[in-house]
């Protein structure tokens, strides 16, 4: 298969942008809106927990960040009134309003991808990766099952493992765009992609995860909306209009058509959030759980990848054994979240929910938290996929709400620079996190985190075996024992052999451990993981040997996938 260049690429979703501008003439957004259609941030002071309950219940669009008892809505000087008549203390963010005004469909010939152009890569790496990179499509928007598939999308994904390795394979799976605005969500999720099938064979550390993994990747839960955000819409919501006819039409910020698929889910579904909620408002959860065939779909992937490992019972807790993890990514407020939304009480796992999230947070810079803190939701991802599978569950909130690189529409430089952008080069580091624990997160998180490991072959022929371990984030116990295996882990029958302190000592919570191998293949791998005071043995990380890596790289043996227009390969 032939893979197009970057400027055909470019050429065609420039196309794109125009057909689409031309076949819906109101999406222009180059076209003046009245003033009274322009969205603002406002923030209302919420003052004790019963009014945050009233308050989240109103259909408003509620942004995922707050400043202490202040949250933030999109809305409009309308609904700013109407909420000033109601009682509510609310004032305009000028700051925040200014980051809603710069988007334009040119955004996406900057780099953003379309969602025709999302499932071209990932058609694409499927193609030059067969053995790596399975796609796979789990069902059909609403908008595709209710015109007969004369409209809408199929739902799609990619699977990546090695499958000459035999299973059972513990499950990584990442998800994004679930609301269509979040432009920056999709990206992240296609540039792991990328990152993982470029650097097998080439990085350790990728290689072993994708020998001993499935890694499960949906980067837009809901193309009908993403499609609409393409145009220049805020749209947060799927596309259905059959709950809300007299919905604005094109869409404003508080005023749209659709469900709110992360406040669609079974689990729980209208606790917090329910189905008297205003249906054109922006947390309408739907007439019943499950009601959008975007939720059903998804939910049932997910249970087809993670087994129920989780009791009947809310307080019912999933055993430390429990296998497999789950990120889904929303923008903004930098924010790492796990459940419960629902209540205040603590997830019955929640020692070792917060301990991953604090660890995860350690990487990308975010805020840990339950996500409840945030505020009350109902019906979503986390809660649900916990709630029924007991699966390790995070919510990822990307970015900032002001500034350059503040707000849904952020530029696409902001994905590798730009104050307060670096997207991906920050969350990078803690989903390779998530992939390492996936075999049993609730127990390795205990353990301490092999956060660099290196083998270098020495001029005498032997290989030095460097790594660095660190458990100050994830319980603080001292280090005391390293270990490495040659080619096979531990939980394939590997033969253990002992690291060495540095400083002739393990005896505390960061420790640099080496070792000698006298003799190794050339294209051996080394998996080192180390031990703490309780005995909590930590996830391993891997390296192949360095100078060979040198070599491959010389001799042109990889393989580089298209990744989109000005995209290059993750390095």
């Amino acid at each position: 298969m032939r893979i197009p260049s970057t400027r055909i690429l470019a050429a065609c979703s420039a196309l794109i942008v125009l057909a689409t501008l031309i076949a819906w003439p109101d999406a222009s957004i180059t076209k003046a809106k009245p003033q009274s259609d322009q969205p603002i941030v406002a923030r209302v002071t919420i003052e004790d927990h019963d009014q945050l309950l009233r308050f989240v219940t109103l259909g408003l669009d509620l942004l995922e960040t707050r400043d202490g008892d202040d949250l933030f809505i999109l809305t409009t000087h309308e609904q700013i009134e109407r909420l000033r008549e109601d009682g509510w203390r609310i004032r305009v963010d000028d700051e925040m309003t200014t980051q809603t005004a710069r988007f334009s469909p040119e955004t996406f010939l900057d780099g953003y991808r379309t969602v025709a152009e999302m499932r071209a890569q990932l058609e694409a790496s499927a193609a030059v990766y067969p053995n790596l990179a399975e796609f796979f499509i789990y069902g059909q928007s609403w908008e595709k099952v209710n015109t007969q598939g004369q409209n809408g999308h199929d739902l799609f994904g990619v699977r990546l493992t090695n499958r000459s390795k035999a299973g059972p394979k513990p499950v990584f799976f990442l998800m994004a765009a679930i609301h269509a605005r979040e432009l920056t969500t999709s990206e992240i999720a296609l540039r792991l992609i990328d990152h993982l099938l470029v650097n097998y064979g080439v990085d350790g550390d990728v290689t072993w995860l994708l020998d001993e993994h499935q890694i499960v990747v949906v980067p837009v839960v809901n193309p009908d909306g993403r499609v609409v955000a393409e145009r220049g819409f805020l749209q947060r919501k799927n596309t259905n209009n059959t709950y809300s006819g007299a919905c604005s039409n094109p869409p404003s910020a508080g005023n749209q058509s659709g469900v709110d698929l992360n406040r669609n889910y079974s689990f729980q579904w209208g606790v917090v959030n329910p189905s008297t909620e205003p249906p054109c408002g922006q947390t309408f959860p739907g007439p019943t759980p499950a009601s959008e065939s975007e939720t059903t779909a998804i939910q049932d992937l997910v249970r087809s990848l993670f087994p129920d490992q989780r009791g009947p019972n809310d307080t019912d807790a999933a055993p430390m054994e429990t296998t497999g993890i789950l990120i889904t990514l929303h923008s903004f407020g930098n924010l790492v979240l796990w459940p419960w939304g629902v209540t205040r009480a603590k997830a019955p796992n929640a020692a070792e929910l917060e301990l991953i999230g604090g660890k995860l947070a350690s990487y990308n810079g975010h805020t840990p938290q339950q996500s409840i803190d945030l505020y009350p939701t109902s019906g979503t991802t986390d809660d649900w996929s916990y709630g029924e599978l007991g699966v390790a569950s995070f919510t990822f909130e990307i970015g900032l709400a002001t500034g350059p690189c503040g707000g849904f529409f952020a530029p696409y430089s902001c994905l590798d620079g730009g104050v307060g952008g670096e997207f991906w080069p920050r969350n990078l580091p803690a989903l390779l996190y998530a992939a390492r624990i996936a075999r049993a997160p609730y127990q390795l998180v205990h353990g301490p985190t092999p956060e660099s490991v290196i083998a270098t072959l020495n001029n005498n022929g032997q290989v030095e075996l460097r790594a660095v371990f660190d458990e100050t984030r994830n319980g603080g116990q001292a280090i005391v024992a390293a270990e490495f295996y040659v080619d096979v882990p531990p939980w394939r029958g590997g033969v253990p052999n002992p690291m060495i302190a540095a400083d002739g000592v393990f005896d505390s919570a960061t420790e640099r451990a080496t070792a000698l191998v006298n003799s190794a293949s050339p294209r051996s791998l080394f998996y080192a993981r180390a031990r703490d005071a309780a005995g909590n043995w930590g996830p391993v990380r891997a390296a192949h040997i360095s100078r060979q890596i040198a070599g491959d790289r010389e001799r042109g043996k990889i393989i580089r996938p298209m990744t989109g227009r000005n995209v290059q390969p993750a390095q």
